[in-house]
């Protein structure tokens, strides 16, 4: 962790000069990644970094250095202060008190103690199994595995002092599989705080090699509107487009869905969205955000209405309320903004959840299984409008019937929200943002 005396001695700097506030904030980390590609190491990569930064208060003007020459913090301090005289005074810019934080489980000792040589032997594992799923697995590409360690540390002269360790893993593989002539792929990933076992890593090659073999065969269909399930892993690619609308930061800029909306029924009352870095083990849980403000559980969507905003300090006091430590930044290099942590879906109530998607399926009787999605990130973030490609699986009287490509998706993203039904009862993560499969009725699909 980054010595506690070295941040001292620049607050204490910045103590000595009239009408300043000063933060300090520090990381560090090391990560070793590695790529198998037929057996032998395609690339391996280990990294380590570490840097810190000063944020200047003086007059209501806010100013910014930062370097990872830990030894050059004067010449630092002095840049803070300079850049502090050519901003412009700003009275909702503050920084956090003095906190008291509740531990999160996000630290892995495990991953601590983990060598070039396991990290190796995690993404061969990776690339047999999907491999030997099926012979017609013909390819593997990006069979990766990595895992990291960080530390963050960050402390103000109003006597703020937080720090945390925490450790990471993340594993991804691309399957290409080939039968008369088709060719088809299929993508997966997992990401967690603490390293798995050796069979959950393979499962990653094999879900892979599955949603490849299970497109084989794929046709083409004409236009239709139909009920859908969506698959957990592109739910959540939609998630991430409510998640921007989410952000206070966007409502007070005008580039949210979601202005003006506040009390409003926006979505199907039958599901809640939620914000929880609290989460223990989730790939975004900290017991603080990036200006130090504690962690929380925040309940966004309740029953399909909106009951507020993600916030930072700074979009907080501009609302009147109080942030809700959603505080994030890109490392030393900026300004904290507001982002999401563990962002996810869930059933608002308890009939309308079905144990898998078998089940679900015979609920539907007759429509589309979306598997993949392709174009998400193009939509409209502040209309909500979308057209994407999808592919997945048709589906007869409850049952799979054939896979399907080419289709086109599309639709308004409120809209969509609206129309979903019923859920599995397994929620997913991928990376920050989770999901069950949804049910969604009256969607537009063309061929």
């Amino acid at each position: 962790m980054t010595d506690s005396e070295f941040i001292n001695k620049i607050l204490d700097a910045a103590k000595s000069k009239d009408g300043v506030k000063c933060e300090v904030f520090a990381t560090s980390g090391k990560s070793i990644e590695a790529e198998a590609k037929e057996g032998e190491v395609e690339s391996l990569e280990r990294a380590q970094s570490s840097g810190f930064s000063i944020r200047i208060l003086r007059d209501n003007r806010q100013g910014l250095a930062y370097s990872t020459d830990f030894e050059k913090w004067p010449e630092v301090l002095e840049n803070a202060l300079e850049a502090a005289k050519w901003t412009q005074r700003d009275e909702n810019i503050e920084f956090s008190p003095k906190q008291i934080y509740t531990d999160v489980d996000i630290y892995d000792k495990n991953i601590v103690s983990v060598k070039e040589d396991d990290v190796i032997a995690i993404a061969m594992d990776i690339e047999r199994a999907a491999l030997n799923e099926s012979p017609k697995i013909k390819r593997v590409r990006n069979a990766s595995a990595s895992v990291s360690v960080s530390e963050i540390h960050i402390a103000n002269t109003d006597g703020l002092s937080g720090a945390y360790s925490s450790t990471h893993c993340s594993f991804s593989v691309m399957a290409m599989a080939e039968e008369n002539g088709d060719s088809q792929s299929g993508w997966h990933y997992e990401t967690n705080r603490y390293l798995p076992k050796a069979s959950t890593a393979a499962s990653v090659g094999k879900t892979a090699a599955l949603k490849a073999l299970e497109l084989l065969g794929a046709k083409a269909f004409k236009s239709l509107k139909t009920s859908i399930v969506m698959d957990n892993s592109v739910a959540v690619d939609f998630l991430s487009l409510i998640a921007s609308s989410l952000s206070s930061e966007n409502v007070q800029k005008g580039k949210s869905m979601l202005a003006d909306k506040l009390s409003q029924a926006i979505i199907s009352k039958h599901i809640n969205i939620i914000d929880d870095a609290t989460m223990p083990g989730n790939s975004a849980s900290r017991p603080f955000d990036s200006e130090g403000v504690p962690s929380q559980r925040t309940v966004l969507i309740d029953k399909g209405t909106l009951k507020g905003y993600l916030y930072n300090l700074y979009t907080a006091k501009k609302d009147n309320v109080r942030s809700t430590g959603n505080a994030a930044r890109g490392g030393i290099k900026g300004f904290p903004l507001v982002g999401s942590s563990n962002l996810y879906i869930e059933p608002a109530v308890e009939k309308y959840k079905y144990k898998n998607l078998d089940e679900m399926f015979k609920e539907m009787g007759t429509g589309l299984y979306i598997t993949d999605a392709m174009g998400v990130h193009m939509a409209n973030r502040i209309t909500g409008d979308f057209s994407v490609g999808v592919s997945g699986i048709l589906i007869e009287n409850g049952v799979r019937a054939f896979p399907f490509k080419e289709a086109v998706m599309s639709g308004n993203l409120l809209d969509f929200f609206k129309n979903i039904e019923a859920f599995t009862s397994e929620i997913k993560f991928y990376g920050r943002y989770g999901s069950p499969s949804l049910l969604i009725k009256d969607v537009d699909i063309s061929g």
